[in-house]
């Protein structure tokens, strides 16, 4: 459901865009400038909340905490509003991400997405900061192994798996570095915040962004 209304909404803003390309543009009127889209690399340092894993007879096995680097990969894809200089840029992104913790094999893999909206600003220099949010939401899948072996194709004697969904606000802040005219490196950094709660073995922490964007920007 949330995929086919992120659609839908995007269908209406590329019609809309089209719609103002067809006007005549002046550099200070609000108009649609253009859109841009591209791949990112994310890392960061996350940690957990402490929890505790039993045994099927509510015995502890020990105290659990998510500490670890987070990788991972995804994309966004933007429409742009606004003057030649000062612009509103409406689309979505999306990431996938794990990170691997103690004890040993654990891990925790999350995806999630949605739609942003962002200000960029540019200058008479290459460099266009910019900032924003996205609202959306995911998934996140966490694998623990109280005592796991070592050994291969052996089974384990305990495992913890949960799976759970959640919504988010993502605020950022970032710039864009211009290559050419067309291709930008981008850098950003951001935070996921869950709602309406957190649950004790979700991971969080501030993560940087490194990717490459494609822009077509009109005058």
């Amino acid at each position: 459901m949330c995929r086919r209304k992120c659609s839908l909404v995007l269908a209406a803003l590329l019609i809309a865009s089209i719609a103002y390309a067809q006007s005549k543009n002046d550099s200070n009127s609000f108009t649609f400038r253009g859109f841009s889209g591209g791949m990112m690399i994310h890392a960061g340092y996350l940690s957990s909340g402490k929890f505790i894993i039993s045994d099927l007879d509510g015995n502890s096995l020990g105290e659990q905490q998510i500490k670890g680097m987070e990788m991972g990969l995804g994309g966004v894809a933007r429409f742009h509003f606004g003057t030649t200089n000062d612009q509103i840029r409406i689309g979505g992104e999306g990431y996938t991400s794990s990170v691997n913790y103690s004890p040993e094999k654990s891990y925790e893999k999350i995806g999630w997405g949605g739609l942003l909206i962002d200000y960029v600003h540019h200058g008479k220099g290459r460099v266009s900061p910019f900032i924003g949010a996205t609202v959306g939401g995911g998934g996140v899948r966490n694998h623990t192994f109280p005592s796991a072996s070592i050994d291969d194709y052996v089974v384990e004697k305990y495992a913890s798996y949960r799976k759970n969904t959640f919504f988010c606000i993502v605020p950022f802040v970032g710039m864009e570095i211009a290559l050419t005219s067309k291709v930008l490196l981008t850098l950003k950094a951001d935070y996921q915040i869950h709602l309406p709660h957190i649950q004790k073995d979700f991971a969080e922490g501030f993560r940087l962004y490194v990717g490459i964007v494609f822009s077509r920007r009109l005058k």
